[in-house]
């Protein structure tokens, strides 16, 4: 990858960040530290500002140089969708029955997203405004009110009564996101990307499934010659497979994974290590991923030497004495040394 996707951040009011700043991100990187330290919080931040540039630099007009002439409709949208789709990933439970009672109201949200000094996300009182260096030259988009987010033309592309919404932006995994349609649709993407023999060859190397397909709209797996539905498989098979399938479909887009090693047992993270370092580097994938083990974060050292992968980083954060939420980042040298010296890394 020649240039990253994200290479810098900086955060400010975001949930638990106040003033914060980080670069130096490479293609795959692995986030630790303590519980309640912002891991998931500092995800979040970035899906939200990199998929809103992207929805941006993807729009037709916007290809074709024609920056003001883009759908704002359209655009104000996808960020609210990205933003339903953090709400939807923190407390599901709670938004889906205000969802299905048409009682949502979003969270009031004030704060200031900038990444590599070309996009900047901003909201005071849920008033949301995308704002662009073009040459230097500070270009607004305009502004939204995301609390009105029913009086957008293209509600009800997300919207259908007692129904919660579908968000189609599957790039922040998570176990406790419900993916069976997203996976559906990837599983068709792959067989015509003609990767579709590769991935059920990594399922069976892994798991000894012998073949993923659809059937009657659902997603089955093969295995010892019968065909059982996704959900009956365990966690950490669920959450691989979800992995590899985002990873093999999102070719130059960025990836999060949250938890990475939730439900996958310990003896399975170097497998898991090798395929994500291997195919975003074929994909040209950039991931962020969190983890809460030491194992996870010593097979993740462990793979990249073994594979002389130096475009990762570890991504260590830490609370200050005065509160402020501080991002070391350790590049490939510094894992290196700490497994030749045996040294835990975390």
């Amino acid at each position: 990858m020649d240039k990253h996707l994200l290479t810098e951040i900086e955060i400010k009011d975001f949930k638990c960040f106040k003033d914060f700043k980080a670069e130096g991100f490479k293609r795959v990187n692995l986030i630790g530290g303590k519980n309640n330290v912002g891991k998931t919080a500092f995800m979040e931040a970035c899906y939200l500002i990199t998929n809103s540039y992207n929805i941006l630099k993807l729009h037709p007009n916007y290809k074709k140089g024609q920056t003001t002439n883009i759908d704002r409709e359209f655009f104000y949208n996808e960020i609210i969708k990205l933003i339903l789709s953090i709400e939807e990933h923190r407390n599901s439970k709670d938004f889906l029955l205000e969802w299905l009672l048409e009682e949502f109201t979003f969270q009031n949200y004030n704060f200031e997203i900038e990444i590599d000094k070309e996009f900047n996300l901003s909201a005071k009182d849920n008033v949301i405004s995308p704002c662009e260096y073009i040459k230097q030259n500070y270009y607004n988009h305009g502004s939204v009110n995301i609390s009105s987010f029913r009086k957008n033309i293209y509600y009800n592309i997300i919207y259908k009564k007692n129904h919660a919404p579908i968000l189609d932006n599957y790039t922040f995994i998570s176990i406790q996101n419900n993916m069976n349609e997203a996976i559906r649709n990837m599983i068709d993407e792959l067989k015509l990307m003609n990767k579709y023999d590769y991935i059920n060859g990594l399922m069976n190397d892994i798991f000894n499934i012998e073949k993923i397909d659809v059937i009657k709209n659902k997603v089955m797996l093969q295995q010892s010659g019968t065909f059982l539905e996704l959900s009956n498989f365990g966690d950490g098979l669920r959450s691989l497979f979800s992995i590899i399938i985002v990873l093999l479909t999102h070719k130059e887009k960025i990836v999060f994974i949250d938890e990475i090693e939730n439900g996958i047992h310990y003896s399975l993270l170097d497998d898991l290590w090798e395929i994500i370092l291997k195919i975003s580097k074929e994909q040209n994938v950039q991931v962020f991923a969190t983890t809460h083990s030491k194992e996870c974060i010593e097979s993740y050292a462990r793979v990249a030497k073994k594979l002389e992968d130096e475009d990762v980083t570890y991504i260590k954060m830490s609370k200050q004495k005065d509160g402020s939420i501080y991002a070391g980042v350790r590049e490939y040298k510094i894992l290196e040394n700490s497994i030749s010296q045996d040294h835990e890394v975390r």
